[in-house]
């Protein structure tokens, strides 16, 4: 039924889809009947030429029918395509219906095979812990188990038989279809980023990414590139901060006039710092501070004292 269903309807829209084609052809010739009527109202002689004129109210009245036609065949075909779509649906609920209430069916079928074994195996384990009665901890733990084998045996007897009941519900369309149990999926942690800096070269230079691909920085440019390699070139005077003023006055002045491989381009890669320098914090660098000796200016200090 479905399979047949699905054959009638991939028709109907089959038809649609022509119907809808040649409803638009027709709108079309329609609109160039009304427009050569209109050029002959313009245009002709009124009173000579009617015999013209009728000819092409009788060309617009047939366009008008023919439109006319293909709209009301276009509009019963889509009532005709929603019937069929809701009698696929119907099919369609109903062979879900029945599917879900075979396999619940056969769900409470394992159960009850199961039970008694698993009570079974509860006495069984019971007996055993009893033996050792004398022990406190296997005393606690057979009592536990009877009595959860207990509950376990109402408990069981009462929901089999409501779920006996929900198997006919569910093919007749009374109860719902139950809900597919959730698959717990283990969600990926993105890792952090490695942390970048960007700085304002003050001439150009090569450098690698966190990739370890090599990269080019072009003088009097923004560029972002490893902490480490940034620090590096702010030490080495390659670079500067953002908040520099030389940033400001040269920022895009060479206009992307570069030669990475001419001689004067830095390898911050290469190139190592000197050994036992002075370490200087590259802001204070940026900063130009001037040292001002003020040691041997003469001072002269007015303290108060009390008169004797």
């Amino acid at each position: 039924m479905i399979e047949q269903l699905e054959a009638e309807l991939a028709a109907l829209r089959a038809r649609e889809d022509s119907l809808t084609n040649r409803h638009a052809a027709a709108e079309t010739a329609l609109g160039g009947a009304k427009a050569t009527l209109q050029r002959h109202h313009l245009d002709a002689h009124l009173d000579a030429d009617e015999k013209a004129r009728t000819k092409l109210e009788t060309a617009i009245a047939a366009c008008v029918l023919t439109c006319d036609g293909y709209s009301d065949a276009l509009a019963e075909v889509q009532t005709m395509i929603a019937a069929a779509e809701q009698k696929l649906a119907r099919e369609r609920a109903i062979v879900e219906r029945k599917a879900a209430s075979e396999n619940l069916m056969r769900d409470l079928d394992a159960v009850e095979r199961a039970l008694p074994d698993y009570l079974a195996a509860g006495k069984r384990f019971t007996d055993a812990l009893e033996r050792v009665h004398f022990h406190y901890e296997s005393g606690a733990m057979a009592l536990f188990i009877g009595n959860t084998a207990t509950q376990v045996e109402v408990a069981a007897g009462f929901a089999l038989v409501e779920l006996r009941g929900m198997v006919d519900a569910i093919r007749d369309g009374v109860a719902p279809i139950p809900a597919a149990k959730p698959v717990s999926t283990s969600v990926p942690v993105a890792e952090p980023a490695p942390p970048t800096m960007t700085v304002f070269m003050l001439k150009s230079s090569h450098y690698r990414d966190l990739d370890n691909r090599k990269r080019f920085a072009g003088q009097w440019e923004d560029a972002t590139m490893p902490v480490t390699t940034a620090q590096h070139a702010l030490r080495m005077g390659v670079a500067v901060p953002l908040t520099d003023s030389k940033r400001a006055q040269l920022r895009g002045t060479r206009g992307g006039d570069f030669d990475p491989r001419a001689p004067d381009v830095v390898d911050l890669d290469a190139v190592e710092e000197p050994k036992n320098a002075p370490h200087i914090d590259p802001v204070l660098r940026a900063a130009n501070f001037t040292v001002i000796d003020r040691s041997a200016e003469a001072r002269t200090v007015l303290i108060d004292v009390p008169r004797t």
